[in-house]
């Protein structure tokens, strides 16, 4: 217990200290930018060209007014540029995140170019709620207030199944919603089953200006990139066209690691007086060779180790000859219809087809000594999956209230083909200086048949309503989805079909236009798991949807300049146990996450602009078999997170912006017995931009530096795991908008 005070004491001294040297640096850029906001009042006089006024005299045949162009409106976007103010939240449709009854930030496309973003990860880890668990570049992986999502549970404009499976780049996406808390009112259920959080791509439009964008990268260890980004509307501005080409080849963050991208992708939009549709599809073939792999800890050194080894900062453990191939395709088919000015229908329908061939390969440290095996999996396998949604909007005046009904059903039915294949042979080499064999003779030929493996569908309906007073003071929001899941273990011969009704209740009180105060409970669903425990009575049923439950109550400030966000949750999800007397296998366990966060953005002063946040949490395993975890906290998560970034535009220099980001993890366990733990960290990110004019083009330069100080450390994993994240890495960037 002592150890315990000491180890949050020493911890948090450590975030404070570290927070002051961040807010800090931003404090002593607050002279120029007082000096850059008095200077742009002074300069805010413009010199005007003579003007000819020229008298006409009136004609009797009417004047026809112009069509201006009607172009789908980007949301609105607070100051700073940073975060957009509207999210896309289900069946509750877009709202302004002051009128939302959950915490969520809307990343906008300036923050990811300007961050030179190329994956989603990249762009939600801005937030301090979202723990990181990707693997390299083969895996995205995260978890939201302690629970881990994949790839696979993101959203392309609302609708889950259709987002590529594998393939986290977002050269499509105009922003990246973070929803924090789980969410089966508002989309059902995730298809992974996720419950900490959503993540929703909201694809790139044709704006009222035509845009040609060229963006040429070079960074990493020889990597270049070529991105071109090209739009157009009709003349009537009716019709938009988006098409982005984007190419990724050559050299990545860790040694011998490579990558080979092409991808495709066009989004259109087409408006009426009454209609809204859009379309979106993408290709994308993705390939990466040699990838740097996690470390895992097994036998005596699982035992007896507390902390990961000490490595060169250019370990790899990701061995020689390893690869992952994918192809993506996907599209999504989105129509709104206004009935009247009460009423407006919509539907939803996407599809996803992937393929992945991979051969990956464990390092598993065994011994105190560095003695480590190596072994290999080979995966291959093909996905499809279809998704659609259907609802109804409606709004009625009541005396005193206005309501906001939505009834919504959803659809989607995923297949798996896979061949995967653990081998037999391993071989043992040394953690400090390992010696590879060769694989290709090692292993043998790795082409397989694909089998149908297994299927899933997930059918929903959902009723809510939205209530808000005439003053627009109270918004209240009542809903709940019925969901009926059906998966079949082909390969298996298994199969679940279970369903459940999660309700949700919320409520909003502005207390002016500045300050909201905010409650929710909500549900998430999870497939509940099959007993495979042969000595329980109960062996080989399969337990009902596992259903986690949130508390969360919240204030947020919108202050002009400066938005918050201060949250408090408890969010509680069941796993299976085995009873130790009677033997029955039940959803009796429980990790149960509680947590404080404030999240901030805004631009206080003219040409400084800040992102960011803190979170405390404290996960932890509750109703463990026997007890024997009880208590322990959640593995892969730090109990103390933070980030800082901030944008400085340099008085003087005309279009020059000096950039920082800097992200605190507290330590974390990556084990359930809380034995092995990972260190405390802090990344700096540093980075400067450039606007100007070649001829009547403008270009910016964009150059960045990843873990400026090359911070050798370890990020915690789940599964007894741990990550060497990379050294110091950079990335240098020119976009022409011609």
């Amino acid at each position: 217990m002592g150890l315990h005070r000491f180890t949050m004491k020493y911890e948090s001294k450590k975030l404070t200290r570290h927070i002051c040297m961040a807010l800090s640096a931003a404090a002593l850029t607050l002279p120029m930018t007082a000096y850059a906001a008095e200077s742009a009042e002074e300069e805010a006089v413009y010199d005007l060209d003579t003007v000819e006024v020229v008298g006409q005299r009136p004609v009797s045949q009417p004047v026809e007014t112009p069509v201006e162009p009607v172009a789908e409106e980007r949301p609105n976007v607070y100051a700073g540029g940073q975060i957009a103010r509207e999210s896309t939240l289900g069946v509750l449709g877009k709202r302004d995140f002051m009128d939302v009854p959950f915490n969520v930030t809307s990343f906008n496309s300036d923050l990811i170019e300007n961050q030179q973003a190329s994956s989603v990860v990249d762009v939600i880890v801005n937030d301090p709620s979202v723990s990181n668990l990707t693997l390299s570049s083969v895996s995205q992986a995260w978890m939201i207030r302690g629970f881990k999502a994949q790839q696979q549970d993101t959203q392309i404009n609302g609708l889950y199944g259709v987002a590529p499976r594998f393939y986290g780049g977002i050269e499509y996406v105009d922003h990246v919603e973070v929803l924090k808390g789980p969410g089966a009112l508002l989309g059902g259920m995730a298809p992974n089953g996720s419950v900490g959080g959503t993540i929703n791509f909201i694809t790139k439009r044709a704006g009222a200006e035509p845009k040609t964008s060229v963006t040429l990268s070079y960074g990493a260890k020889s990597q270049f990139t070529q991105h071109v980004d090209v739009s157009r509307r009709s003349d009537d501005g009716k019709l938009g066209v988006r098409v982005n080409l984007y190419n990724n080849k050559g050299g990545m963050a860790y040694q011998q690691e490579h990558v080979d991208t092409h991808a495709g992708y066009i989004g259109l939009d087409y408006t009426t007086d009454r209609s809204r549709t859009t379309f979106d599809a993408g290709i994308i073939s993705n390939r990466i060779d040699n990838a740097q792999y996690r470390l895992r800890f097994r036998g005596n050194a699982l035992r007896n180790i507390t902390a990961p080894p000490r490595v060169d900062i250019n370990s790899k453990f990701g061995a020689p000859g390893t690869f992952r191939q994918v192809r993506e395709r996907f599209g999504v088919l989105r129509s709104e219809y206004d009935l009247d000015k009460n009423i407006m229908v919509y539907g939803a329908l996407g599809m996803r087809i992937t393929n992945q061939d991979t051969l990956n390969n464990f390092f598993d440290m065994q011994q105190l000594n560095g003695t480590s095996k190596v072994s290999y999996r080979y995966n291959n396998q093909i996905n499809k999956a279809y998704s659609g949604e259907i609802g109804v909007k409606g709004k009625v005046d009541t005396k005193g209230v206005d309501h906001e009904l939505t009834v919504s059903a959803n659809y989607m039915h995923y297949k798996r083909y896979m061949n995967q294949n653990v081998f037999s042979q391993t071989y043992q080499t040394s953690l400090y200086a390992p010696a590879w064999k060769d694989v290709g003779s090692y292993l043998g030929p790795l082409v397989q048949r694909t089998p149908l493996n297994d299927s899933k569908t997930l059918r929903s309906v959902a009723v809510s309503d939205i209530m808000t007073t005439n003053d627009g003071r109270w918004i209240f929001v009542l809903g709940g989805r019925y969901q009926e899941i059906v998966v079949d273990g082909i390969k298996a011969g298994t199969h679940y079909e279970k369903a459940k009704f999660s309700p949700a209740y919320a409520l909003i009180h502005k207390m002016n236009d500045k300050v909201s105060l905010y409650a929710n409970y909500i549900q998430g669903l999870n497939q509940g798991e099959e007993v495979t425990e042969t000595t329980a009575p109960n062996y080989g049923e399969q337990l009902d949807p596992y259903v986690a439950k949130q508390y969360e109550f919240g204030t947020k400030f919108d202050l002009g300049k400066v938005a918050t966000t201060v949250s408090a949750f408890s969010i509680t999800n069941p796993g299976k146990i085995q009873d130790p007397t009677t033997k029955i296998v039940s959803a009796g366990g429980e990790v149960r996450s509680r947590g404080l966060e404030w999240n901030f953005f805004g631009e206080p002063k003219k040409g400084t602009r800040l992102t960011g946040g803190m979170m405390w949490m404290d996960a932890r395993h509750k109703k463990t078999a026997g007890g024997r975890y009880d208590g322990n906290r959640k593995e892969g998560l730090p109990r103390y997170a933070a980030v800082l970034g901030v944008e400085q535009d340099i008085h003087g220099v005309e279009g020059l912006t000096l950039t920082a980001r800097m992200t605190y993890n507290s330590s974390a366990f990556v084990n359930k017995e809380n034995t092995i733990r990972v260190s405390p960290w802090v990344r700096w990110d540093m980075g400067a931009r450039y606007k100007f004019n070649a001829g009547d083009t403008p270009v910016t330069v964009r150059a960045d530096v990843y873990n400026l100080f090359n911070r050798n450390y370890w990020r915690a994993l789940d599964e007894n795991a741990a990550f060497l994240e990379a050294g110091r890495t950079f990335m240098l960037s020119v976009t022409a908008d011609f």
